[in-house]
């Protein structure tokens, strides 16, 4: 969702979340004063509406961005474990692949740097951009798992009797794992019905500042504007880290990178 906001660098990301919010705030304040002059109010005419929906608006939408930006926040710490078991596990099969026969342990690496390299040249880029869990470039690397898994399998007995041998399958099979929900936790995060309560709620709160506030031009806009700098800075940190592999502080292959030379 949002994906455009999303991958844009951090200054312009607040830039367009802000004109978006002020886009919305002067509709609100035309339409605002121009159902007020329909009703028959005067302009400097106080409206009998009470300060305290205000509080209660921006009560509700502060709950709820809280509780989103701690989704989040969890998503995105999850995510970032994902990736470092993924990467451990790799780690610890070609480590093991030691103890195997050179003809084992060759092909073993090789797998697992041709498995890192479609990781970040692939899987990430594809990440980035939004792709989900079914689409088919991600089958590369899946593959590549599975070719590991198969060779492992078709060892003679005598190897499969060694310790060493069930500890690199077990390790594979947590990078297959790991690799699933790393891909799962790339499209994890704020729903379609959190961003639209959030937006009611907001524009809500806004429209009821903008009534109490129609007796003055300056005081409406003064008053509005401030509501749409605060709403806008909840709106921009939501964005930066709603997606954990999209975007400028999104989480990179760093962990990958050092088992392509082992």
């Amino acid at each position: 969702m949002f994906i455009f906001f999303h991958q844009l660098p951090l200054p312009q990301m607040f830039v367009a979340v802000l004109l978006v919010s002020l886009t919305v705030c002067w509709l609100i304040i035309g339409a605002v004063r121009t159902v007020v002059r329909l009703a028959g109010f005067g302009p400097t005419e106080m409206l009998p509406i009470r300060d305290s929906i205000i509080g209660a608006c921006t009560t509700i939408f502060a709950l709820i961005v809280a509780f989103s930006a701690a989704g989040i926040w969890n998503d995105g710490l999850n995510a970032r474990n994902t990736v470092q078991r993924e990467a451990d596990a790799l780690q610890n099969a070609s480590v093991l692949a030691a103890g195997l026969p050179a003809e084992v342990r060759t092909a073993i690496r090789a797998d697992i740097r041709a498995y890192v390299t479609s990781v970040m040249t692939i899987d990430w880029p594809e990440m980035a951009k939004g792709g989900t869990l079914e689409d088919p470039v991600f089958g590369q690397s899946e593959n590549i798992l599975v070719t590991m898994i198969e060779f492992l399998s078709r060892q003679p007995t005598s190897l499969d009797q060694q310790p060493i041998f069930s500890a690199l399958l077990n390790q594979i099979l947590t990078a297959r794992n790991a690799r699933i929900a790393r891909l799962a936790a790339s499209n994890s995060g704020i729903t379609w019905a959190q961003w639209i309560a959030m937006f009611i709620i907001s524009t809500s709160a806004l429209t009821a500042i903008a009534i109490c506030n129609t007796h003055s031009l300056r005081m409406q806009v003064t008053a509005t504007h401030l509501y749409v700098l605060v709403a806008s800075a909840a709106y921009f940190v939501i964005l930066a880290h709603d997606r954990p592999f999209i975007g400028s502080i999104s989480i990179k292959p760093l962990a990958f990178q050092g088992l392509i030379a082992d």
